[in-house]
């Protein structure tokens, strides 16, 4: 699927035009509300996406907003009339719409910043790496190979950066406690760690994998897990999602908070390892963990 093609980008495309629209012609919410005879919620939700834009929703909104460029009008209203499906509807109901929204945004990026501080990166993860994660806490063998096929067709994307590498670029940044945290085994973690150097090492300008050295002490990463999503259009703000204990947050329409997140991974741009120092790194590690393996 094209980058910013996904039906939930393009509805996010849809709310920022016509909230600038509203913006534009000098209206507050309460009174497109008012003028609209729809309650002030409605409005509130349709703008920060709670509520789905409906074509009959846009239309009034276009008309009330005095909307009369026809190419633009017909744009609008063609978002709200797609019906595309992607991959991951087939599991509509079975995860939250968050986490749909997730795989949506993830899709659709024309570049994705990650810094992991606990684990490998979902996108990164070889089969086995991601089974020893889903079964320390998931406990039905029917969900944990679930969550394995969704992860491995996730990475679908890497394969698309390869193939063509003006696509979507990739800059994970790993704290170098993920790289000796013994995930699963010895073997899987040996399996892991090449996976990221092969990654690391295919000259491939799209995948950039670097570690940020204990030797860095004190550091914005510290404060938890994050990935931003980067669109392709110049006005679109970034999309963050912010790891935390209990559920993972998504950050949309809030460019303050937002930037928050994209200055933290420009600190760590600065005090991260360069990809053939991070390479290195990786091998260190991965003639430490083969040495005690039973001979």
């Amino acid at each position: 699927m094209a980058q910013g093609t996904t039906p939930v980008v393009q509805q996010r495309r849809l709310r920022a035009e016509l909230r600038r629209a509203r913006e534009d012609a000098g209206h507050t919410q309460k009174r497109v509300a008012d003028e609209l005879g729809w309650s002030l919620s409605k409005v509130i939700r349709l703008e920060t996406g709670a509520t789905a834009v409906s074509t009959s929703d846009a239309m009034a909104l276009i008309h009330f907003y005095k909307i009369t460029d026809q190419d633009r009008i017909e744009d609008l209203l063609a978002v709200t009339r797609a019906r595309a499906r992607s991959w991951w509807d087939e599991y509509t109901g079975v995860y939250e719409q968050r986490f749909l929204n997730f795989l949506a945004y993830e899709d659709s990026a024309s570049r994705v910043r990650q810094f992991a501080g606990l684990g490998v990166p979902g996108l990164l993860q070889t089969k086995d790496y991601a089974r020893a994660v889903f079964e320390a806490y998931l406990h039905e063998e029917s969900r944990i190979e679930r969550a394995i096929k969704v992860r491995m067709r996730r990475q679908q994307i890497l394969e698309r950066a390869n193939d063509t590498p003006d696509d979507t670029k990739f800059d994970f940044m790993l704290d170098e406690a993920v790289i000796h945290r013994l995930v699963g085994s010895a073997g899987v973690m040996i399996e892991q760690l090449v996976r990221l150097k092969g990654l690391n090492d295919t000259g491939n300008p799209s995948i950039s994998i670097r570690i940020v050295p204990f030797a860095a002490g004190v550091n914005p990463g510290m404060k938890g897990s994050f990935t931003i999503f980067e669109f392709p259009f110049e006005d679109e703000d970034f999309v963050v999602n912010a790891e935390e204990p209990n559920s993972d947050v998504l950050i949309r329409d809030n460019p303050e908070t937002a930037s928050n997140y994209v200055e933290a991974f420009y600190e760590l741009d600065e005090i991260a390892l360069l990809k053939e120092e991070s390479s290195k790194l990786l091998d260190s590690v991965i003639r430490d963990l083969r040495s005690h393996l039973p001979s």
